[in-house]
């Protein structure tokens, strides 16, 4: 039997910040209200004790004193936000900037780090071994700092075994949760127009700003860097530019392998692009963000997880059930079982998440709650921009006016965690095309029976992802 976990109304400091240009207009939705505090809820740290009072510390930089001047005036941008202690001694550390003039154009870094001898959670200590700082960037609609930290999550793993880890939240999550059209109706139809600017150039400048913030508290001179599904792909592009800030590469289920195939048929022009991409930016507003499938219903699931009803409608009957009964043989009891049962078919079965399925070791690939953790703590949408951007780089091996697949000159190690998502019957085990990378340590593994998010957060992650990812960095210090 699967037990539910209780919901956790904890919400960081800045949450209002983020929701004030909706949430303060007194004619909004009391459900919309309620929605937006569930989408946000993500960014905070979850069920832990907060040490001082994190409000009074809205306006406090980063302390300088104990951090070396490495002459980036960025680094005096930084606000210190607070702190949040979980377990074992886990430190989650939070630090926001503005990094834009758009009303979202902020993002967050968080620092998990366990600390045992730092009673007074100061948050600028150095790691506790500078060979051993690692960068996670997350996916699509991703979020850097979960809500509730449980032992399957990177932030809880790596600094449990001697890592210093820091994660970070990108503009998306500074989007109000409006249906895309209420934004205009709200006031928000300039902040929506100027996601259209947020290209994966924008994106790979406020990584390196955060990287930047990590490596100079943790006084690492470069750091392993992760990257989940789309975040691989973030991973890549950051890599094609500063290479020289890495130790390692991980790509988690994200991330291209092998070098793209030149395919002159595919192939379009600067100019092609330039003008693709005013009319997008002149087009219609709503079509400037990409929606996360279902998402209410993976708000009210991570928030409420035994609901017996669905985000604004009853569950579904057995009758009603697109794909038949679920395969657990449980049905659709409640919001947690509606939400894996679509996850399971979404993509097709299994390929998201593989909750059904039988792991070689026992249970299934996903434990269900951990599976409506991480739903509830996507963010609504992602700058559609980057999908535009991304069908200009097809049939190029390197783009001439993107730089983002030249990496034939990165040299440092790397391993792919891949998933049937990824590696469908392990695909991605061999190719006739060279790797993207210029190195000679390249390790690609595939996860058989894996779906794409098991690889992150699945029932048997830490025996298949973590301990062999941890043991690779280990090895390569």
């Amino acid at each position: 039997m699967t037990t539910r976990l209780q919901t956790d109304t904890s919400l960081l400091p800045f949450l209002r910040q983020t929701l004030s240009r909706a949430a303060a207009r007194s004619h909004l939705p009391s459900v919309l209200l309620a929605a937006s505090v569930l989408a946000l809820g993500g960014c905070g740290g979850g069920s832990s004790t907060g040490i001082g009072n994190a409000n009074a510390a809205v306006n406090a930089e980063e302390p300088e004193a104990s951090a070396p001047d490495t002459g980036d005036p960025t680094a005096k941008a930084w606000v210190y936000r607070g702190v949040k202690i979980h377990d074992e001694d886990i430190r989650q550390y939070t630090w926001e900037r503005t990094v834009g003039k758009g009303p979202y154009d902020k993002i967050a870094v968080h620092r998990f780090v366990r600390e045992p001898n730092n009673k007074d959670a100061i948050p600028n200590r150095p790691a506790p071994d500078k060979r051993k700082v690692l960068f996670g960037v997350t996916g699509t609609w991703g979020q850097g700092g979960p809500r509730q930290l449980i032992e399957e999550y990177d932030a809880h793993f790596f600094p449990k075994h001697g890592y210093d880890y820091w994660t970070m939240d990108f503009r998306t999550s500074y989007v109000p949760n409006l249906a895309p059209h209420q934004f205009e109706e709200y006031g928000e139809l300039q902040g929506l127009k100027s996601i259209g600017n947020w290209t994966y150039d924008v994106f790979r400048e406020d990584i390196k700003l955060a990287v930047e913030l990590a490596k100079k508290i943790s006084r690492a001179d470069k750091v392993f860097m992760s990257g989940r599904s789309r975040g691989g792909t973030q991973l890549y592009m950051y890599a094609a530019k500063y290479s020289q800030d890495l130790k390692g590469m991980i790509g988690l289920d994200g991330g291209p392998i092998y070098r793209g195939v030149d395919d002159p048929s595919q192939q379009r022009s600067k100019k092609e692009f330039k003008q693709a991409l005013e009319a997008f930016r002149n087009g219609n507003p709503e079509n400037l963000v990409s929606e996360v499938s279902s998402y209410g219903d993976g708000q009210l699931a991570g928030a409420i997880p035994s609901a017996e009803a669905a985000y604004g409608r009853e569950l579904p009957s057995a009758n009603e059930l697109p794909y038949g009964p679920p395969r657990d043989g449980l049905g659709i009891r409640d919001i947690t079982d509606l939400a894996a049962y679509d996850t399971y078919y979404v993509w097709g079965e299994g390929m998201v998440s593989n909750v059904y399925g039988a792991h070689p070791n026992g249970g299934t690939y996903m434990d269900k709650d951990n599976l409506v953790l991480g739903r509830q703590a996507y963010t609504r949408y992602w700058p559609e921009v980057q999908n535009l951007e991304a069908s200009f780089l097809a049939g190029y091996a390197d783009n001439p006016y993107l730089d983002y697949d030249d990496t034939k000159h990165v040299v440092v190690p790397v391993i792919h965690f891949n998933s049937e998502f990824s590696c469908l019957n392990g695909s991605c085990l061999s190719s006739d095309r060279p790797y993207s990378v210029g190195s000679d340590d390249v390790t690609v593994i595939y996860l058989e029976g894996y779906g794409h998010v098991d690889v992150y957060y699945g029932r048997h992650a830490i025996e298949d992802v973590k301990k062999p990812m941890l043991n690779w960095m280990n090895a390569r210090l």
